[in-house]
């Protein structure tokens, strides 16, 4: 149950980066399946689409965002979350360019998370290069 709770956290929070635009593309979701599939080891499509579902439905009731934060902060050692910064900056970057409200949303968990401002500099740039390449 607390693993359940963990993976919809995280898509949670993956998902608010996405919708930090205010808009949730395609590419977007996209990079969120293939996020979480990796992250958490989840071979099954269905699975992964049920978590995606669940963690809208439960974005769309949240009233803020830390209460997801809570669930990672109990469960997760600190290059558990300096690996998650990445997989949001995935996120922010899929459309080849991050928006500055998608980075502000990062900056935020980030905080949420307690990762050091310099990890998340690092996490930024390390996959800017990545991105970069592919753009």
């Amino acid at each position: 149950m607390e693993k359940k709770i963990e993976i919809i956290s995280a898509t949670a929070m993956l998902l608010s980066v996405a919708k930090a635009d205010e808009i949730i593309e395609n590419h977007e979701i996209k990079s969120i399946h293939s996020i979480v599939s990796d992250f958490f080891q989840i071979s099954s499509k269905e699975e992964v689409d049920n978590f995606i579902n669940t963690a809208k439905e439960k974005l769309n009731n949240a009233i803020d965002i830390f209460e997801f934060g809570k669930a990672l902060n109990k469960n997760w050692t600190y290059q558990d979350k300096i690996d998650f910064i990445c997989c949001m900056f995935e996120v922010g970057f899929s459309d080849g360019e991050l928006h500055y409200l998608e980075e502000h949303m990062i900056k935020k968990i980030s905080t949420i998370l307690n990762v050091n401002h310099s990890d998340l500099i690092e996490s930024k740039i390390e996959m800017k290069n990545i991105f970069k390449d592919n753009y």
